[in-house]
């Protein structure tokens, strides 16, 4: 195959989409983390960094002045809507590019999946054969966001306001994975699609 099926994993800050990933690369299926591809970007893109630095300010630069740091771009740019916008018009250019980069890399690869948390916000353009959308009840977002991420309750709350809804996605995506229960009950939901989707006289 010259190019791989790709399923576009998309879902809110918190909702389980790096545990879908998890349990793809599991069972065999390469996954692609668009968070990962923007940290290696602001770790080693050169270009990016100065345009960061020259929009953004130098307090953007992380300890040696090696690479961007995220945290201290995100507290300037979540509390200001214009401020992301203008992020969003540097970085996410350059990380469809990568993604895309990525994605040739896995030509001989029945399935290639790609984990992009702003799916339909920035990135609409990563050739997608199907979108499933990672979904979790609203108490459980908020409560991961606090915990995994120190973040508080108006923070949190906050920061899934800078996204499109659950609902949103939902209703944009071919598929949803239920990420409210156990983890075993997600990885059947997984398996079976990637079953579908391996034998569709069988779905």
């Amino acid at each position: 195959m010259s190019k791989p099926f790709v399923i576009g994993i998309t879902g809110t800050i918190g909702s389980g989409k790096s545990a879908v990933g998890h349990i793809l690369e599991d069972i065999g299926v390469p996954v692609i983390d668009s968070d990962k591809v923007v940290h290696e970007l602001f770790a080693t893109n050169v270009v990016l960094k100065d345009r960061l630095v020259a929009e953004f300010g130098p307090t953007v630069l992380s300890d040696g002045s090696s690479g961007i740091d995220r945290k201290a771009l995100g507290r300037i740019v979540f509390s200001d809507p214009k401020a992301r916008e203008q992020l969003e018009d540097i970085v996410h250019p350059l990380t469809i590019e990568a993604c895309l980069r990525e994605v040739a890399k896995y030509s001989n690869e029945e399935i290639v999946a790609i984990l992009v948390p702003l799916l339909f916000e920035a990135a609409p353009h990563l050739g997608y054969d199907t979108i499933w959308a990672v979904t979790t009840n609203e108490e459980t977002l908020i409560k991961r966001l606090i915990t995994r991420d120190h973040m508080s309750v108006d923070q949190a709350k906050e920061r899934l306001a800078a996204q499109f809804s659950q609902e949103k996605k939902a209703q944009g995506a071919n598929n949803i994975i239920d990420n409210s229960s156990t983890l075993e009950y997600t990885r059947d939901q997984v398996v079976s699609l990637i079953d579908q989707l391996k034998n569709p006289r069988h779905a």
